[in-house]
């Protein structure tokens, strides 16, 4: 089956049973969310955490449950993927809260949900890895491509780098207003410490997972690839080469001001 098409698979649909505990992975594009969603699910214990409320996942939800409401939809959502201990997880990146109606709508939605607030401390690589994924539309390891031949473009990364940042920010912001129980978790961690990361996770939650269902290595592929470390050593020269460009300009401009004044204190 196609990996996009495998997500709403009933394969992966549980017993109906009613939500006692509801994980929020609070995450941001390329951010390993992928990655801890797919090793959470392996456990059993956790539902299945997917971006459900990402607008085309969400569409082809509401056609195949044959749902136009966004709240009968996550219900019936929430009924086929919450685990048979009674705990369901989705995955959100912050611009997915608008599916809501904000935080407030979030927060109704799932009253007292446990947030795992996923980032990535060199954001620079996420940018990177966004402007690639969203040139050739792939978006998991194994996906065919859907776009063109990613080409470097300073812009595109500047954009997807600014973003990231304010996303990132504006998740603290809402968790931390809203008094919202979460814990913080890093990229490199969930990459280099899988089930270290998992059990972090089932202790905030206070989850139990039976004796080895807890996976020792990632469950899903990596995606790097060497063009990403030449993109964001070009993004950084270039932008330091503008910034020197800029600063250069700013001080001759400072310049010129002198001289008028010379010039005026002279007449």
């Amino acid at each position: 089956m196609h990996l996009y098409e495998d997500q709403f698979s009933e394969a992966h649909d549980f017993p109906e049973t009613k939500p006692l505990k509801v994980l929020v992975i609070a995450s941001t594009g390329r951010c390993g969310s992928h990655m801890l969603g797919h090793a959470l699910h392996k456990t059993g214990c956790f539902g299945f955490p997917l971006e459900y409320t990402n607008k085309a996942n969400l569409a082809e939800w509401k056609r195949r449950l044959k749902k136009d409401d966004f709240h009968d939809a996550m219900e019936e959502i929430q009924r086929r993927r919450t685990s048979p201990n009674g705990v369901f997880g989705i995955k959100i990146h912050y611009p997915h809260i608008k599916q809501f109606g904000g935080f407030d709508g979030l927060m109704k939605a799932f009253p007292n949900a446990y947030y795992v607030l996923l980032s990535r401390k060199n954001v620079l690589r996420q940018a990177v890895s966004l402007s690639i994924a969203g040139q050739s539309g792939v978006w998991i390891s194994g996906q065919k491509p859907t776009g063109r031949k990613p080409v470097y473009d300073f812009d595109d990364i500047d954009r997807c780098l600014r973003e990231t940042i304010i996303n990132n920010a504006s998740w603290r912001y809402v968790l931390a207003a809203g008094g919202c129980h979460y814990i913080e978790m890093d990229f490199d961690h969930v990459r280099n410490d899988i089930s270290g990361a998992v059990k972090d996770i089932a202790d905030f939650m206070g989850v139990e997972i039976t004796q080895g269902r807890v996976p020792e290595e990632q469950v899903t592929k990596n995606q790097s690839e060497s063009i990403n470390e030449e993109w964001a050593r070009k993004f950084i020269y270039e932008f330091n080469r503008k910034s020197g460009l800029m600063s250069r300009g700013r001080m001759e401009a400072v310049r010129r001001v002198k001289r008028k004044i010379m010039r005026i204190i002279k007449l």
